[in-house]
């Protein structure tokens, strides 16, 4: 079973993301509310330079999904409050609607916003099962930065990647149960080509682009 998860604007600020360039196009929204293997999602919104309260993670896989409505700097990073490193989430400068993924340590955190507008953010951490994640192979497109899964992967496989954008173009895979990622591409400006990929068991693939591009793995 695909799920899928989607930042919608609560007090009105922004318009909704769902169906957004930045979220996977011909998708829609599940939710479980009886699904106890996903941590509650956390949602932070305010404008200009903000750094929000202390809040726990539970350590895997976290997503965040994110919208800024501003003309400057836009950063965002996940700050472990025991001297940890820190996660860059978003690095862009003016509008912004995507989504971004980082394997995160189990921990307490804050969030650091360097923004000059209103915004609205959303971290989630996905859980899931075999029976509810996609078998390989699987086709994804979009034209901003964006997450999917869970999909199953099983060893090694076989990434093919168009883009169309400028700046970086770069995929990851999020395994469930590990402590590393697995670089996909990483690329700059106009791409088309193939790589391969090692991962075993549930994983999230996230992308980050700034324009129109592609993937299809197995």
């Amino acid at each position: 079973m695909r799920r899928r998860y989607y930042l919608a604007a609560s007090l009105g600020l922004l318009a909704p993301i769902v169906g957004s360039p930045g979220v996977i196009a011909n998708t829609v929204q599940e939710t479980d509310d009886e699904d106890e293997t996903n941590p509650s999602p956390l949602e932070f919104e305010g404008t200009g330079a903000t750094v929000s309260d202390e809040f726990e993670l539970e350590g895997g896989v976290t997503i965040a999904e994110t919208v800024h409505d501003g003309e400057s700097n836009f950063i965002v990073e996940l700050v472990p409050t025991d001297g940890g490193f820190e996660e860059l989430l978003v690095n862009v400068i003016g509008d912004f609607d995507g989504a971004s993924g980082v394997l995160a340590e189990e921990g307490t955190y804050l969030l650091d916003v360097d923004a000059d507008g209103d915004w609205e953010l959303e971290i989630l951490q996905p859980r899931a099962t075999e029976d509810e994640s996609d078998t390989l192979p699987i086709e994804l497109e979009g034209e901003e930065p964006a997450w999917d899964g869970p999909f199953q992967f099983d060893g090694l496989g076989q990434a093919h990647g168009t883009y169309e954008g400028e700046g970086n173009f770069i995929v990851e895979i999020l395994p469930q149960d590990d402590q590393f990622s697995e670089l996909v591409f990483n690329e700059l400006d106009e791409f088309d080509g193939e790589t391969t990929f090692d991962v075993d068991g549930i994983g999230y693939v996230t992308i980050e682009a700034d324009g129109p591009w592609s993937l299809a793995m197995e």
